[in-house]
């Protein structure tokens, strides 16, 4: 029996070496379907398989500010973005919808700026083509993440200002309550200073006008007795020419008194000497006679001592009384009036300008992945379309070819040797097994080297789902093998429910993308947890313990497909 069983399966890798076409469909065609849905699908999930500057943007500037420049900044720094710039709305618009040379067109509105900077709302404008839909979403994302950036930097800036002008507040309302402290002081001070200063100067100023009444005193004193001097040695030469001249006239008076005696006595000689004719002679001419009571004798010209006494009481009037100086009294300082400052309330360390709430994509691991990052779309679409084309190879591996052996009599010629069905459909399921381990562990190799696939922590944990999905997959072609009546039955049928199990199962496309109801019948299909385990691995870049519930729920299909294969292969083909 053992013998039969390892007959059939080297009939088979003899049939598959054979069969060229065969092996095109088991290993060429996966590839090729496998790069095309790759790159076609490269935007869809926004993996690094997708070029750089894949996503056009047409971007019109009518701010001109400083957030239109960082808008602009942060875009031309985006890797997967191309920025066009337009010369207008209409511009940006048509280069969007007409001539469909970008995603999306940005308009950033003249204002922008001096309204972010006012604390006011801003919006973009965008045009986009609703044709574009997931690429708009990528932009679109992009382009929220980029807003929110700069709204976190604004905010952030406004907090550091607010934080900084408070503290500022704060200092200068301590500066301004110290300053008026230290200005009452400072006037209780002077005001202290100007009455010890008031008592201090009184003295001071009594004898600063002591001493100069004093000088002014003996300046007037001095002035005075040389004046009084030059007064009296003028007095005393007018007094004693007054006298000399005096004494003149007294000396005329008296010889003019002697001369009148003379005159007397002549006049008599001459009447006496006339005789007869003395009558003849006229009178002489009278002489006045000095009064009866001039005495030039009694005239006194020394000087007046009244003007002695004078100078006397001109010297006592000099005298300064005693100076009685009373200072006006200084009005009082004015009082500096009592600055009421309110304290500053103490800032409750926990109350702050809120923040913004950002988003950071991390692995496993704790490292940073980006925002919007997606996966490598190859990472879906190698392991989908080798499950795919594996779930095709065993429905002409299995299926077709023991309706084949049936039609021309193999069958009958095996049994006619004594080999049992059971060992050929073991046989031929072991083969189909291992050519269908062989073409995934091909697939995912190529998908290695030509679209660089991740394999995960553990690329050997990969075994697992890849030797469930082909022994469910052999076991469920040996279903469809019983089922089918004819091969033109087995094609159409067979290749139906393949497709709509890959599609369902999430072959094609995450799974995530279905409704929930479908995502719930998906849960009945291999297909189903052969993409869990592989998405576990490849994307998620979980723990190999990950696959191991998929890996043996597989295994449990592929048992229970066995078991019905067979009971039904056995009525078909027995």
């Amino acid at each position: 029996m053992l013998r039969a069983v390892w007959l059939t399966i080297g009939k088979e890798f003899r049939l598959i070496r054979r069969d060229r076409v065969g092996l095109f469909m088991l290993l060429v065609a996966p590839i090729a379907v496998i790069a095309a849905a790759g790159f076609s699908l490269a935007k869809v999930y926004g993996g690094q398989n997708a070029p750089n500057g894949e996503y056009s943007v047409a971007v019109f500037d009518e701010d001109h500010g400083a957030i239109a420049r960082a808008i602009l900044d942060a875009l031309a720094h985006q890797p997967d973005l191309a920025v066009l710039q337009a010369s207008s709305r209409r511009d940006a618009e048509q280069t969007v919808r007409e001539r469909k040379l970008a995603v999306v067109g940005i308009v950033i509105p003249a204002g922008t700026t001096n309204a972010i900077e006012h604390g006011v709302g801003a919006q973009l404008i965008l045009y986009t083509d609703p044709v574009k839909y997931l690429q708009t979403i990528k932009v679109e994302l992009a382009l929220s993440e980029l807003c929110r950036r700069i709204t976190a930097g604004a905010a952030a800036q406004a907090r550091t200002q607010t934080a900084e002008q408070t503290r500022n507040f704060t200092r200068q309302l301590d500066q301004a309550r110290a300053s008026a402290e230290q200005g009452r002081a400072e006037a209780a001070r002077l005001a202290t200073q100007a009455d010890a200063s008031r008592a201090a100067m009184e003295p001071k100023i009594r004898a600063h006008i002591e001493t100069a009444l004093t000088a002014a005193r003996d300046q007037t004193r001095l002035a005075l007795d040389t004046e009084m001097d030059r007064i009296q040695r003028k007095l005393d030469a007018d007094t004693a020419a007054r006298q000399a001249k005096l004494d003149e006239l007294k000396d005329y008076l008296g010889r003019l008194e002697i001369a009148h005696g003379r005159f007397e006595s002549w006049f008599g000689q001459l009447k006496e000497l006339a005789g007869s004719h003395a009558s003849e002679i006229p009178p002489p001419p009278e002489i006045p006679t000095l009064p009866a009571d001039l005495n030039l004798g009694g005239i006194n010209l020394a000087p007046v001592t009244d003007f002695r006494d004078a100078r006397s009481r001109l010297e006592n009037a000099l005298t300064i009384p005693p100076i009685d100086l009373k200072l006006p009294e200084l009005p009082p300082a004015p009082k500096i009036p009592l600055l009421n400052i309110p304290e500053v309330p103490a800032i409750d360390p926990n109350l702050a300008v809120p923040g913004t709430l950002g988003l950071t994509e991390l692995d496993l691991a704790g490292r940073k992945i980006g925002e919007f990052a997606g996966f490598n779309a190859f990472d879906l679409q190698v392991p989908g379309f080798a499950v795919t084309f594996l779930l095709i190879g065993m429905l002409m591996g299995v299926s077709l070819a023991l309706i084949d052996e049936h039609d021309w009599g193999t069958l009958e010629r095996l049994r006619s040797a004594s080999a049992p069905l059971w060992t050929t459909l073991t046989g031929k399921l072991l083969a189909r097994f291992v050519v269908g381990f062989i073409q995934m562990a091909v697939l995912f190799a190529a998908g290695y080297v030509l679209f660089g696939i991740s394999l995960g922590r553990t690329p050997a944990a990969l075994i697992m789902p890849a030797a469930a999905i082909a022994f469910a997959g052999a076991a469920f072609g040996l279903i469809v093998a019983g089922v089918g009546k004819t091969r033109d039955a087995v094609l159409p049928v067979g290749a139906i429910v393949i497709m709509t199990m890959a599609a369902i199962g999430g072959c094609w496309w995450p799974i995530d993308f279905e409704p929930a109801w479908m995502q719930q019948v998906a849960l009945a299909l291999p297909t189903t947890w052969a993409m869990r385990a592989f998405n576990d691995l490849m994307i998620r870049d979980l723990a190999a313990s990950s696959a191991l519930i998929p890996a043996a729920v597989n295994f449990g299909f592929g048992i229970i497909y066995t078991v019905i294969g067979v009971a039904i292969a056995r009525r078909r083909f027995g």
